[in-house]
């Protein structure tokens, strides 16, 4: 079973590229620093990983759209290995985590989103609802 869970925040802001098939596919990646504090002994500071994301089509347009340097974020997904030769003409093997979902944590006014139109919903008298 291939399934992760990371609680942490983004190291930079997320980079955006699309796709060259006819749908323009969106790709976002970014870095997460997820700190492991079981390596926390007395004074010292935890330990700090920093893991790179990925995410694709609908999930990359609302990282885009909702995530920034420093927000806190939980991800679901998955790790991906892949590999690649590098210039020097040597095998570099990676690892990755495909975010499937976000949920985003912290204080809404931490949010890179404008709370006050994030949804306008206008104020209706009950009379002219279609239910009651």
């Amino acid at each position: 079973m291939n399934k992760v869970i990371l609680k942490g925040r983004l190291t930079k802001n997320v980079e955006m590229s699309y796709g060259r098939d006819e749908n323009h596919t969106a790709f976002a990646k970014w870095n997460l620093a997820v700190d492991d504090r079981s390596w926390k002994q007395d004074d010292e500071s935890c330990h700090t990983d920093y893991i790179p994301c990925f995410s694709i089509g609908r999930v990359a347009e609302i990282a885009e759209a909702n995530l920034c340097k420093g927000k806190e974020v939980l991800l679901f997904g998955k790790m991906q290995s892949g590999k690649y030769t590098s210039k020097e003409n040597k095998t570099v093997y990676t690892l990755q985590m495909r975010v499937d979902e976000i949920e985003f944590c912290g204080k809404k006014a931490d949010s890179p989103i404008p709370s006050d139109d994030f949804m306008n919903i206008p104020d209706y008298p009950d009379e002219e609802l279609p239910f009651k």
